[in-house]
């Protein structure tokens, strides 16, 4: 039997999940966050020491029994974050080769019914991510606006202030966001929230003053407020532009290819952020097709775990072992 383990870790949890060759899953564990630049390597090693001993145990299996394991993390951004990230992995001592990537390649292997596709996740941040037919891999930087990746909540929570700042000032036009974010804030003008996240502003991350505001912009948009809905098409047109930017640099723009939809933006924000997303995309590749990650990304972890281990992970590998996590998953939380 070939056993190998798929792991996807985040700044929030991390899930261990260990599987067969035929996609059976034996066991999967859920721990605490795992992004190295919010818990620093010696956090991102204790999480994983924990996770994997908890699988292994739960599996009835020795560490030596792992043939193959792939890492999907978080904050792993640039080729020296592998290499900063192996003392936090090689001492767990598994067997077999493994592989460290973003967090987001493996979200686009366990989205994707083929090996190859792109994946648009927005959340807090966002980042899109690609893999062609030839196994090659591209991504964003996935590090802010300022990084050239626009479409995140932060990003919408930013255009939020902004437009209540052109506002009070006459550069733009009314909008409800001011009344919405006065009650957000507890205050009662358009200046006092504006002097709120300004002074912020200046003595920290702002990110932490307008967190969650994103969502007051898409019950705006909802509402009707042209200002709120604008922002959310730039947002969605912005995340488009971007998977059309991957897909070109693989060249897939001429086949057939996935774009698999995750993060709380797209799925919270309907038609507003999907539409322009997907019209985006199909200006330049018309024969993309939209799905929503509906299983855990460390299925993908495991997909590709097997690929390092010489195992064909077909469709139905990839059913067996989606099947398997929201059962395992479903069992936990019972």
């Amino acid at each position: 039997m070939t056993v190998v383990l798929g792991v996807d870790g985040g700044g929030t949890k991390t899930h261990a999940l260990l599987a067969d060759e035929s996609g059976r899953v034996l066991a999967v564990c859920v721990g605490g966050p795992s992004n190295w630049e919010l818990v620093g390597v010696g956090g991102t090693g204790a999480v994983l020491r924990v996770v994997v001993a908890q699988a292994l145990e739960a599996a009835g299996l020795g560490l030596d029994a792992v043939e193959a394991s792939v890492f999907g993390l978080a904050g792993v951004d640039w080729p020296s974050d592998v290499g900063r990230l192996a003392f936090a992995i090689d001492p767990l001592g598994l067997g077999g080769p493994h592989e460290v990537v973003n967090d987001s390649v493996v979200a686009l292997r366990a989205g994707a019914n083929r090996p190859w596709g792109v994946v648009v996740i927005a959340g807090t941040g966002s980042v899109v991510a690609g893999r062609n037919p030839a196994g090659e891999v591209y991504r964003t930087l996935g590090l802010g606006a300022l990084y050239g990746d626009f479409g995140s909540a932060n990003d919408v929570s930013a255009e939020a202030i902004r437009a209540i700042a052109n506002a009070y000032t006459g550069r733009g036009p009314a909008t409800q966001l001011i009344e919405r974010l006065c009650g957000h804030f507890e205050v009662s003008s358009a200046a006092e929230v504006l002097e709120r996240v300004s002074r912020r502003d200046h003595g920290g991350r702002i990110e932490d003053e307008i967190e969650n505001v994103a969502s007051i912009v898409v019950v705006a948009a909802d509402a009707g407020d042209f200002v709120a809905r604008d922002i959310l098409e730039r947002a969605g047109a912005g995340l488009g532009d971007s998977a059309l930017l991957v897909a070109r640099k693989l060249d897939m723009l001429d086949i057939e290819f996935e774009v698999v939809l995750s993060g709380g933006l797209i799925t919270g924000a309907s038609r507003f952020v999907s539409d322009p997303l997907e019209v985006a995309v199909r200006r330049g590749a018309p024969s993309a097709s939209f799905v929503h990650l509906d299983v855990l990304p460390a299925v993908g972890a495991a997909l590709m775990a097997l690929e390092l281990a010489g195992v064909a992970a077909d469709a139905e590998v990839r059913e067996r072992l989606a099947a398997g996590a929201r059962e395992a998953l479903l069992n936990e939380t019972a």
